[in-house]
This record gives C-alpha cells, sequence and structure tokens, in this order.
C-alpha cells in the first residue's frame, strides 16, 4: 500500500483508487527539462529512443486502472499520440515502489519522435491502493 496520506472519497465501484498527476517539460531533443508530480520518483529520457521516457513511481499499489497521457504546447506538435509500452499484465499486478512505466511518443506516420522543446508531457496513472475486492464487479 501507499505510504501517503491520499484526499479521500472519489465515488467509484473500484475501492481506493488513486489518481496521480505529473508533467513532463521537454527540453532541447526531448530532454527532461522538468518534472512536476506528486507520487513520480522520477521521469528519465531513454537517450537512444526519440520520445521515449521512463517514470518510476514512489510509492506501491495493487494494479494500475488507467493511464491518459497528452501533449500541450503552443503549436501543432509532431507528437500524435504517446503510448505505453508494457504489456497490459504487467500493469495489473503489483506495481511496487519504483516500478517503471515506460512511455512512448509517436508522430503521425508512426516513428518515435521527441516533444519539442517546451511542451509538456500531461501524465494521469489511476492506481488501485487496496486488495479488498479488487476486481468483483457487479
Amino acid at each position: 500500500m501507499a505510504n501517503r496520506y491520499y484526499n479521500q472519497f472519489q465515488y467509484t465501484a473500484e475501492r481506493a483508487p488513486v489518481s496521480l498527476y505529473a508533467t513532463l517539460e521537454a527540453g532541447a531533443a526531448g530532454a527532461v527539462a522538468a518534472v512536476k508530480g506528486y507520487g513520480v520518483a522520477s521521469i528519465t529520457k531513454d537517450g537512444a529512443v526519440d520520445g521515449k521516457y521512463e517514470i518510476v513511481l514512489s510509492d506501491k499499489f495493487v494494479r494500475c486502472i488507467g493511464v491518459d497521457l497528452k501533449v500541450v504546447h503552443s503549436a501543432i506538435s509532431a507528437v500524435q499520440v504517446v503510448q505505453v509500452l508494457q504489456t497490459p499484465a504487467a500493469l495489473q499486478t503489483a506495481v511496487g515502489a519504483g516500478t517503471s512505466i515506460i512511455i512512448q511518443c509517436i508522430d503521425k506516420t508512426g516513428a518515435a519522435v521527441n516533444p519539442e522543446s517546451g511542451a509538456q508531457v500531461f501524465i494521469q496513472l489511476v492506481l488501485v491502493n487496496s486488495t479488498v475486492d479488487q476486481g468483483k464487479g457487479v
């Protein structure tokens, strides 16, 4: 379980969901210029691949139930989509402190691309913080 106090009471069928929000600001050649976000230990760029970043979490969670990634920039960005590069099964099991989530920025042709300098990648991760009644549904 996460060792932090999270604000309570989100009305959902999932028990104890936690939403983490972070922003990655891109510098020259897609370098990480700044990172902001509670619950994210670090974000680093893979120097060998354009637009590929590793997000490391600060806390332990039971599983990931949602990821939303968007590029925000003052002009039209070359980045058309930001994809999670992991097997779905890896996110449906224990997500421990220090767990990495790899993301990749992709252009309209499907090629890896760096976000423009000054662009920000907005990151929302929704994780489950309880093992009680997980996945029972209705």
